[in-house]
């Protein structure tokens, strides 16, 4: 009847869409004398399952941040005489990322000052930002660094958040140059 599956479900797709599938048993002849039960992580709560037809659906929407994945087992049993039809079977449910979770800059506000007419290339600073997507799926915890604002004095590294003057930043008589950076 079963072998070990492992699903893979998007965190942003709606609950009705969420996860639907179907258990079949060979026993299973359609005359109702099956019982499909689900047991594991979930089970009654996150997951139900049709007892006559076997099709399992979620009740709310995951999350990946707040569990990645799920255990599940399943089993036919004989309505009759409560024996299983064939053995229990594990499967596993895996939440795949999305896009969810904007990225945090570990410190700041960051405030420095640069030497007047200092060349350009200098460096400033460095800025560094963490995402809680999953970095193992697409590009959602990619962290890209852009000035914001303060062009044309400042640039950074898209890459590595190396803040540097991209022309020469304080000149006599100017009080202050800013930048935001993202």
């Amino acid at each position: 009847m079963y072998y070990n599956v492992l699903i893979h479900i998007s965190s942003y797709t709606p609950t009705f869409l969420c996860l639907s599938f179907q258990l079949h048993s060979n026993s299973d002849k359609g005359d109702g004398s099956v019982r499909y039960i689900l047991s594991g992580e979930g089970a009654g709560s996150i997951f139900i399952i049709n007892e006559v037809t076997g099709d399992i659906h979620a009740t709310k929407s995951l999350d990946r941040e707040n569990k990645s994945h799920y255990v599940l087992h399943a089993q036919a049993i004989d309505r009759n005489n409560n024996k299983p039809l064939e053995p229990e079977s594990e499967f596993i449910i895996k939440v795949q990322d999305i896009n969810d979770n904007a990225p945090k800059f570990t410190d700041g506000p960051f405030v420095t000052s640069v030497p007047e007419m200092s060349e350009i290339g200098t460096s400033v600073f460095q800025v560094t930002a963490t995402d809680a997507d999953d970095p193992t799926y697409g590009n959602s915890a990619r962290v890209v660094y852009s000035v914001l604002h303060g062009q044309p004095y400042f640039s950074v590294d898209p890459k590595t958040g190396k803040f540097k003057t991209s022309a020469h930043s304080v000149r006599e008589g100017e009080l202050t140059q800013s930048a935001f950076i993202a």
